[in-house]
C-alpha cells in the first residue's frame, strides 16, 4: 500500500475496528490493516513532534519575558 494521506487514513481506517476479532480476516487484509496502522502511527508521531516543538517555543518565549 502506498503512503496514505490524512483523508485516505480516515476513509480506510473506518473499514475495521481496533481490537475486533481477526478470525475471518485474510492474510492480505491483515497486511493492509498493518499498513494502515503503521501510517497512522507515523502521522501521530509527526503530530507529537510538531506539538512538542510548539510547546518548547512557547516555553522559551515565556521564560524570556
Amino acid at each position: 500500500m502506498d503512503i496514505l494521506n490524512d483523508a485516505d487514513l480516515n476513509r480506510v481506517g473506518q473499514a475495521f475496528r481496533v481490537g475486533e476479532d481477526l478470525y475471518g480476516v485474510s492474510v492480505t487484509q491483515l497486511e493492509e490493516r498493518l499498513n494502515i496502522l503503521s501510517a497512522e502511527q507515523a502521522r501521530i508521531s509527526r503530530e507529537i513532534a510538531k506539538k512538542a516543538k510548539e510547546l518548547s517555543s512557547a516555553e522559551d518565549f515565556f521564560k524570556k519575558t
